[in-house]
């Protein structure tokens, strides 16, 4: 059966998700998060919630799933070295520098491509098993059809699956608005959700939220993937409450068991909620997948406001209304935007299907929907957090040397002095040291398999108790500085003079990228899009150009990308600005991959300088990309045009406060730049 993932920001979220029905959790630790400002979870944390899920045969994934820059790279290592000593079923990673530590240096770390690296297609899939990827997450723009075919033709490797919960404008990984309005990266953990707030369009001069999606709530479709053979159902949500933690479990846990999900699913709309839908699993170019209104929690339709006097509101209730639950209802602002109104429940009244509650109000209410955005009593199954904490068992070697007392585990190898004389009463020796080294104290590891060599001379020689704990003490320390003090990084030697690439603005086509060859120096340019749902066509066409144009230089902006040039060993290639190289390692792994079709690639875009090691100059870019790259259409998701007018080209120009964009819509994709 298809595994539930639940979101953890903390570890108190993590047990919600498991003792009302999760299979798995993922959550993030202090750093090298996406999710930056959840709770996210200590080392203790995740030695209690690891414990936890191995005793109840539950899994745990970490997320180290930002961008790091040079020098983060020994930081990043050493949470590698530490998440390893904790052996978690899987580490969710986006940054191609990090995927080849844990190759080189953490072997035993099970790698899961993050959404973040935005793969949508075949060759993607198969570029992230390449690498020695277990599973893939895929990007959350892709319908059921597309996510069939990818399983169909990716057999072998486990896919996860998004069900639940908020969708970005952008695709996940892409999305520079943040970064480029707030100076707050998306790629860092940092997102300002500038995709929820508002903007005008210059045509129309209309207000909207114009790229506030709808969120997806998959509902029974977890049972079509489920029979497809995807691996794992993932519920977004690390920034929300318990509550929407141990709700949309217990809901989906249903559905997975043939439970009556319908009567849960208004605890978890009232949780946590905006407008919802199927998303891009059933997406038609006529469906709207934004919001036509409020962007924020909504929660459940209670009721219709009938009636006003000065101090109360009468609703026809539609659902239970209890004392203290959280009301809502929406309005407009002066310039034309919904606005939330929101008071506690407070009943005055009741008459059948009619409630009367005190509410005082300002304006004319009579016809809008009440809704409930939180419920006056908790449905959680409440769970104390675990104190056992995961230990890494370690096989010992105990030698009794004449005058000495030895431990030998994991490379490190550790002594005492000590005296020794033949025992009056003969003991077990085994069983002695073993039972004071399974008392590791506060050490991420604790005794495995032990293996006593008696070396003293002694037939039974008896070992004192207090040097024997001191051995215990030191060699733990030792073997847990293993995993804390990392060897340095080892650097290949070597590498190539890089070509330098050109101002990025000048290799842009109509979009930021280009199949038509653009010329510099004398060198002539294409550049592979990020995003394309018709691989098989990309493929095709780039053959073709370059038969006709052998000396094409060719940007890759897509590790699926990887696999296609390969596929020509006689063409150069780059790194794109979309195939990010924020640090050496990343820069190295490509360099492996491609070898001498490298030429080299631009720095990532939100760094103007980087470290040493590279095995190439990279090319520092001033470029700002676009700030969304959706499959979204701004012309009719936003502007509510007919498809059957569209002639799949459109230009508009919107702004907010004082910046000025252009979105260009392109056979239904949106690209919207500053201006």
């Amino acid at each position: 059966m298809i595994e539930l993932a639940l979101p953890a920001g903390t570890l108190d979220k993590a047990m919600a998700a498991f003792v009302n029905g999760a299979d798995a959790v993922y959550f993030g630790m202090q750093d090298f998060s996406a999710r930056k400002s959840a709770g996210n979870f200590t080392e203790d944390d995740l030695a209690r919630i690891r414990r936890y899920a191995a005793d109840n045969g539950r899994k745990v994934y970490v997320t180290a799933n930002t961008l790091v820059d040079d020098s983060e790279l020994e930081e990043a290592d050493k949470l590698l070295g530490m998440l390893d000593s904790y052996e978690p079923d899987g580490i969710i990673i986006q940054d191609l520098g990090l995927v080849r530590l844990v190759k080189e240096r953490w072997p035993h770390l099970p790698l899961h491509g993050s959404t973040q690296l935005a793969v949508h297609t075949v060759e993607g899939v198969k570029a992230l098993q390449d690498l020695g990827f277990e599973r893939v997450v895929l990007s959350r723009e892709l319908t059921l059809d597309e996510i069939a075919y990818i399983r169909a033709t990716c057999p072998d490797i486990e896919l996860k699956v998004f069900i639940h919960g908020a969708l970005c404008y952008g695709f996940s990984g892409l999305c520079m608005a943040s970064a480029n309005i707030c100076g707050r990266s998306a790629n860092r953990g940092e997102c300002a959700q500038v995709c929820r707030t508002w903007f005008t369009d210059n045509g129309t001069n209309r207000n909207g939220y114009f790229f506030s999606m709808e969120d997806l709530a998959a509902g029974r479709t977890l049972l079509t993937l489920n029979e497809m053979g995807i691996e794992s159902a993932k519920i977004e949500g690390r920034m929300k409450d318990e509550g929407y933690v141990a709700s949309l479990t217990r809901y989906y846990r249903a559905l997975l068991d043939g439970g009556d999900a319908d009567a849960l699913e208004e605890a978890w709309r009232t949780s946590f909620s905006r407008r919802s839908g199927q998303g891009w699993f059933d997406y038609r170019k006529d469906r709207d997948s934004l919001l036509s209104g409020y962007p924020g929690h909504l929660g459940t339709r209670c009721g219709l406001i009938v009636d006003q006097d000065d101090v109360s509101i009468t609703v026809r209730k539609d659902c239970k209304l209890l004392p203290r639950d959280g009301l809502q209802y929406i309005t407009t602002d002066s310039k034309g935007l919904p606005k939330a109104t929101a008071f506690p429940c407070e009943i005055l009244s009741r008459d059948g299907s009619y409630i009367r509650l005190r509410h005082k109000a300002n304006e004319d209410l009579v016809g809008l929907p009440l809704y409930k955005k939180s419920s006056a009593t908790g449905h959680e199954k409440k769970a104390t957090p675990p104190t056992a904490t995961w230990k890494q068992a370690v096989d010992i070697t105990f030698t009794i040397a004449p005058d000495r007392l030895i431990a030998e585990a994991l490379g490190a190898k550790v002594e005492c002095e000590v005296t020794l004389q033949e025992a009056k009463t003969p003991g077990d020796i085994h069983r002695q040291v073993s039972d004071v080294f399974l008392q590791s104290d506060t050490s991420r590891y604790t005794l495995g398999k032990l293996e006593v060599v008696n070396d003293s001379g002694l037939l039974n020689p008896f070992i004192p108790l207090s040097r024997l704990k001191a051995l215990r003490r030191d060699f733990y320390k030792a073997i847990d500085s293993i995993k804390t003090d990392t060897k340095p990084i080892e650097w290949p030697q070597g590498g190539f003079k890089a070509v330098q690439l050109p101002d990025r603005k000048r290799l842009e086509g109509d979009l930021p990228w280009s199949l038509v060859p653009r010329e510099d120096d004398g060198q002539r340019y294409i550049t592979l899009p990020p995003v394309t749902f018709n691989e098989e066509g990309l493929k095709e066409e780039l053959d073709t150009l370059l038969r006709a144009n052998p000396d094409l230089m060719v940007g890759l902006n897509n590790i699926g990308q990887v696999r296609i040039i390969k596929e020509h060993p006689g063409t150069r290639c780059f790194a794109d600005i979309y195939l990010y190289l924020p640090n050496a390692a990343a820069a190295w792994l490509l360099a492996e991959e491609l070898g001498i079709q490298l030429t080299g690639g631009y720095l990532w875009m939100e760094r103007k300088e980087h470290g040493g090691h590279w095995p190439f100059e990279p090319t520092i870019t001033s470029y700002t990309p676009p700030s969304f790259i959706s499959r979204a259409c701004y012309r009719h998701d936003a502007m509510g045009l007919p498809c059957s007018s569209c002639t799949g080209k459109a230009d508009f120009h919107i702004h907010q406060n004082d910046k000025r964009y252009r979105v260009k819509v392109r056979d239904c994709l949106t690209v919207v730049s500053l201006e």
